[in-house]
């Protein structure tokens, strides 16, 4: 295409004929460009006509990108970007899955991202303190919520992010935990327990129930006399036990409570040392899982204690015997018996001294002394 402009020739190749191009469409276009230019508007040349079209084509895709993201319910997301970065970097992943099904998605599941506001949040919270749940349960819920929101502003879709802005957990209230728990067993109820367990072991003629109690048995004892946490005690493997060095050995894994070695004391000692000639060789796990009437180390201990009573008193779910509070009962017992918190913390794997701090009321002292006085006044002994 020639044409003059300024007095000047000027030529733009064109195109094909074969893609359209002929005599009329070019005098047309040739039309629209002067006219253009005497207007003083672009495009001016068919080389601006085709850089105007071409960042027009580009602007309606970044658009439909944005329109495309921002149309993202929680739901999608969660289950298309979220889900699949979580399984690499988080042991936990399940946990949030689990979470989201039952108690997110029924709720803000289907808004789009940017439509879930701090006020949406804040009445999710409500309905489940209305449910029930305790302010540990209501924590976990939240924390998936804004670890989806951190995922989201760090993910983009066609160069595009999925999620600018404050994240809305920016401004929700986060429920304050209370978790320490102050019971724990006495020597009496300690035997109880265990002994209990040895009866239904010992009466029951189905031997893999007979096994399972046993488990559940050998499990308290691991809690009970070296400070194992439930999940240490299901992980724990042969490889972990030196007979010879009388010690446990807790591997130290990404994602876990710190690891660490204890020693075993005779009662540790000897059931291990029973269970290490009965057990199949082949079998790495120390306490293999259970397959059965009794599935659940941690519901079965609880059901086993309401059902002895222990938890009759309870007023409030911390105040309740828990298997955790085997471990809390290995401390307070070395505690009450003057083991400095130095080793305590040691023992238990603590990782500050501050952890261990709780279990110094129970270090004998001479208050005990002061308050007894208090007796032998009275009775006249002084």
């Amino acid at each position: 295409m020639r044409w003059y402009r300024d007095g000047k020739e000027r030529s733009e190749a064109i195109g094909w004929a074969s893609e359209g191009w002929n005599v009329a469409t070019i005098s047309g276009v040739l039309g629209e460009l002067q006219q253009n230019y005497r207007r003083g508007v672009k495009p001016t040349t068919l080389t601006e006509a085709r850089e105007l079209e071409d960042l027009r084509i580009q602007t309606e895709a970044v658009e439909h990108a944005k329109a495309q993201a921002g149309r993202l319910t929680f739901r999608q997301f969660f289950n298309d970007h979220y889900v699949p970065k979580a399984q690499k970097r988080k042991r936990t992943w399940r946990d949030d899955v689990l979470r989201a099904e039952k108690r997110i998605h029924p709720s803000i599941g289907d808004l789009p991202l940017d439509m879930i506001k701090p006020d949406r949040i804040e009445r999710l919270r409500d309905e489940l303190y209305e449910d029930g749940l305790s302010d540990g349960t209501v924590k976990h819920v939240l924390a998936v919520i804004r670890r989806v929101f951190n995922v989201a502003a760090m993910t983009s879709i066609e160069g595009i992010p999925v999620f600018t802005g404050e994240s809305p957990m920016a401004r929700v209230e986060m429920p304050v935990v209370t978790n320490r728990r102050e019971r724990f067993l006495t020597y009496d109820e300690a035997d109880l327990v265990l002994g209990t367990c040895l009866t239904r072991c010992e009466n029951t003629k189905n031997a893999m129930h007979a096994q399972g109690w046993q488990d559940v048995h050998d499990s308290i004892v691991l809690a009970l006399y070296a400070g194992l946490r439930l999940g240490e005690v299901q992980r724990l493997q042969w490889a972990d036990i030196n007979f010879f060095a009388g010690m446990i050995t807790i591997k130290n894994e990404r994602d876990r409570k710190p690891g660490g070695s204890v020693p075993m004391n005779s009662i540790v000692r000897e059931m291990l040392t029973r269970r290490n000639k009965q057990r199949d060789k082949r079998q790495k796990l120390v306490v293999p899982p259970m397959w059965g009437e009794v599935k659940d180390i941690s519901h079965t201990f609880s059901e086993l204690v309401n059902e002895l009573g222990l938890n009759d008193d309870a007023t409030s779910n911390l105040q309740r015997i828990v298997f955790h509070s085997l471990r809390h009962t290995f401390a307070s017992w070395m505690a009450m018996n003057g083991v400095d918190l130095n080793r305590i913390r040691k023992l238990m794997r603590h990782k500050t001294l501050t952890m261990t701090q709780r279990y110094a009321h129970l270090l004998p002292d001479a208050t005990q002394d002061a308050v007894e006085a208090l007796c032998r006044l009275r009775s006249g002994e002084e």
